[in-house]
């Protein structure tokens, strides 16, 4: 476990130092999974407006097994509406809490997604990198019924929290970048008159 924790602060640290981008993302997803020795790694995040009433998450960033389909590359990972697949699941990450499940056990609209996917079992975590829940990680095994381990909801809490000091960081250089532009356009504006 050692050597996931390792992974998981180099992960962070890259995401931190490189950027929260799809390389640095997909590089640092992984360095998380292979070292756990799952099979797929995937980031969504919450639309920030819900769409004809339902809220909706979209894959953004994954890393995933040769041989296997990205979560990137799946029309059914677009546009996701958790609350109407797992209810109870969408309620928990929402709350702050871990979600972990073999998809035999999955809610039955669940169950269908994580069958076309291969997924034997997954854990999820959510992401917030503010008050408000941005988003999930999730790790899914898609050859065994793995029945995940205290240790690994830790390192799964802990790589959600990497990831979300990457994504708080990543928004805090976007104001500043922001704030920069309109203090050059005020000087200039200023110098012109």
């Amino acid at each position: 476990m050692i050597e996931v924790f390792t992974k998981i602060s180099e992960a962070t640290k890259l995401l931190l130092e490189k950027g929260f981008t799809p390389l640095h993302a997909s590089s640092a997803l992984s360095m998380v999974g292979s070292a756990l020795k799952v099979d797929r790694v995937y980031i969504f995040e919450n639309q920030p407006y819900p769409i004809r009433g339902r809220m909706m998450a979209d894959a953004r960033y994954a890393w995933t097994v040769p041989g296997l389909t990205s979560p990137l590359e799946s029309s059914t990972l677009q546009s996701v509406c958790l609350r109407e697949l797992a209810p109870q699941w969408s309620d928990l990450l929402s709350q702050g809490h871990i979600v972990t499940s073999l998809t035999k056990d999955a809610p039955p609209r669940m169950k269908v997604l994580l069958d076309d996917h291969k997924t034997r079992s997954m854990m999820m975590a959510p992401l917030r990198p503010a008050k408000e829940w941005w988003g999930f990680v999730g790790f899914d095994d898609c050859q065994q019924n793995r029945v995940w381990s205290a240790e690994e909801v830790i390192l799964l809490k802990s790589l959600a929290s990497g990831l979300s000091a990457a994504l708080r960081h990543r928004q805090m250089r976007s104001s500043l970048s922001q704030t920069r532009s309109q203090l050059r356009e005020m000087m200039t504006l200023s110098v012109n008159r």
